[in-house]
């Protein structure tokens, strides 16, 4: 069994246009955001992605992002955990704190995301 990727906190000293921890590559990739102790869920676009964070695109501008959030990348299997730093129409900024295998989930809290997951690689 692998151990969750811990994932430090940004050095906040650094310039703006240095932000980022480490590179993004443009992506277009199926998504699902997990948010809320129900398992509540919507889909998404991932567009841009690293270990530290992404940029999303969801459905509606209307649609209101929790601050924390889970984010499942359905063809690399990876759930991405961490919070919602900025949110501009239908684009989401995402930073993360821990990078898992979908198949590692344990806790029953995040079961919703396993079986999403599942059914995902079945099909």
């Amino acid at each position: 069994m692998t151990t969750p990727q811990k994932i430090a906190p940004m050095n906040p000293s650094r310039r703006a246009s240095e932000r980022r921890r480490s590179s993004r590559r443009d992506v277009t990739l199926g998504g699902r955001l997990f948010f809320g102790l129900a398992g509540l869920s919507i889909d998404c676009v991932i567009r841009d992605l690293s270990d530290h964070g992404a940029r999303v695109a969801v459905p509606s501008a209307a649609w209101k992002a929790p601050k924390e959030i889970h984010l499942l990348s359905l063809r690399e299997g990876r759930v991405y955990s961490g919070a919602v730093v900025w949110n501009r129409g239908r684009y989401l900024g995402l930073d993360f704190n821990q990078v898992r295998p979908a198949a590692e989930i344990t806790e029953p809290l995040m079961a919703p995301i396993k079986a999403a997951w599942a059914a995902a690689s079945k099909g």
